[in-house]
């Protein structure tokens, strides 16, 4: 072979060579920082909670996440901004059961197709909700409470932080079940709403561990009971609702989605790395001390749940006819 054509082959060979490489250096992810949208309010739960996954998440990918707090509109406008996000991996959601479980079926003109617009990528965990009530309220299990209900109809109060809101929804669940007549008294956020049963305006309320054990261990609240199929680790000796024969399911999901089309290696990239993290005891101790129990599903297991909570919470929202205005 000539000289000549030893050249041309050598840097065929060579620009063929480094192709090849480009094209697998654009297919590593990440290889860029990720913006991880709450659509909360910064020092809110959600928002703590993904403070906490975004930074042991990003240490196992090798990369920033960043947290970006889009409020407003019941969580809806962080989640239509991800929704119409590019699908390339860089832009995800993370929310609780409020945006995409209770939302559709409350706001008549929602923006965003809760089901279809959306990639599950991972469960992260439930946020129990106990039940609590002022301490001048005669009822210290939910036997009693439902006793004193069904005595006083329309008498007693339940405080949320706005029609339609998980809070709200969950009292709903009680009703239903157990034919109660309590009357609602929406505020505008969980700290007036919690403020209002501390102060004895309104009776019950519906909240976060985070929230219900430091009012019950200061005397200010008496918790009846938590809504979860189990007991939560942080807080032992607090029974649940079922254990009281009562099985009201009160614990929203607590979740990361992406835009749909989504491509799947990112998706099982950012899945990997958030089961990765939680196994870090100081991420563990962080997500406890929020109030979430520990349960991350994978995107197909998250999928299933996706569904079923779409229906499980939808179906109290139109039997108790929850409507916002929009």
């Amino acid at each position: 072979m000539k000289s000549t054509q030893i050249f041309k082959t050598f840097v065929l060979f060579a620009a063929t060579a480094l192709f090849g490489l480009g094209v697998q250096a654009q297919g590593v992810y990440p290889d860029k920082s990720i913006r991880m949208v709450v659509p909360y309010n910064a020092g809110g739960g959600t928002d703590v909670l993904a403070r906490a996954i975004a930074v042991g998440a990003g240490k196992v990918l090798k990369q920033t996440i960043v947290v970006d707090n889009k409020p407003g509109a019941s969580g809806m406008i962080g989640s239509d901004f991800v929704a119409k996000a590019a699908p390339d991996g860089y832009t995800i959601l993370m929310t609780a059961a409020d945006t995409h479980s209770i939302n559709p079926h409350v706001y008549p003109k929602i923006a965003y197709d809760a089901l279809k617009d959306f990639v599950p990528i991972a469960q992260v965990g439930l946020l129990p909700y106990a039940l609590v009530v002022n301490p001048k309220v005669s009822a210290k299990n939910i036997k009693e409470f439902i006793a004193l209900a069904q005595s006083q109809p329309g008498k007693l109060t339940y405080a949320s932080w706005g029609v339609g809101s998980s809070s709200q929804v969950a009292m709903e669940m009680l009703k239903v079940m157990s034919k109660l007549d309590i009357l609602h008294v929406p505020f505008t956020g969980a700290a007036p709403a919690m403020t209002a049963v501390l102060g004895g305006q309104v009776d019950a309320m519906f909240v976060p561990l985070s929230l219900a054990v430091p009012n019950a261990e200061a005397g200010k609240v008496v918790v009846i009971g938590l809504g979860a199929p189990a007991r939560f680790v942080g807080a032992p000796n607090i029974p649940t609702l079922a254990e009281q024969g009562v099985s009201v399911y009160t614990s929203p999901w607590i979740s990361i989605l992406g835009p749909a089309k989504m491509p799947k290696a990112a998706v099982d990239a950012i899945y990997n790395a958030v089961n990765e993290a939680v196994k870090d005891p100081q991420i563990t101790e962080l997500m406890i001390k929020g109030g979430l129990q520990l349960e991350v599903l994978n995107p197909e297991q998250f999928g299933k749940v996706l569904v079923s909570e779409f229906d499980r919470w939808g179906a109290t929202v139109k039997t108790a006819g929850i409507k916002a205005d929009q």
